[in-house]
């Protein structure tokens, strides 16, 4: 599955993005989890599919407008609650029950 995980500038979600598909691989799943910023989610859906896309929680004010592009593009979006930031392995559990997915 891909996931494209955005945050304010990128560079944070990268650590995330990374705890985040190493996770999945503990549980047996593979997915790959790109990050970006919001400013630029708009063409990172234009150049891959993706089936989640993940939104920080310190950017949820675009939650309307991205919401509208991922669907344009048949992806779900989930807004990670502040809870769920840092601990991948609830991020996780998250995105899995989002996809539909069970392990």
């Amino acid at each position: 599955m891909n996931i494209l995980l955005a945050c304010g500038g990128g560079m944070s979600s990268s650590i995330l993005a990374e705890a985040l598909s190493k996770e999945a691989q503990n549980n047996g799943v593979t997915w790959e989890v790109n990050e970006s910023s919001i400013d630029r989610v708009e063409d990172d859906l234009q150049e891959k599919d993706y089936q989640i896309v993940l939104l920080a929680p310190q950017v949820s004010f675009r939650k309307k407008y991205i919401a509208g592009l991922a669907e344009e593009k048949g992806a779900k979006l989930v807004l990670i609650p502040m809870t769920m930031y840092t601990p991948a392995k609830e991020l996780f559990q998250l995105v899995n029950k989002e996809a539909d997915h069970e392990l």
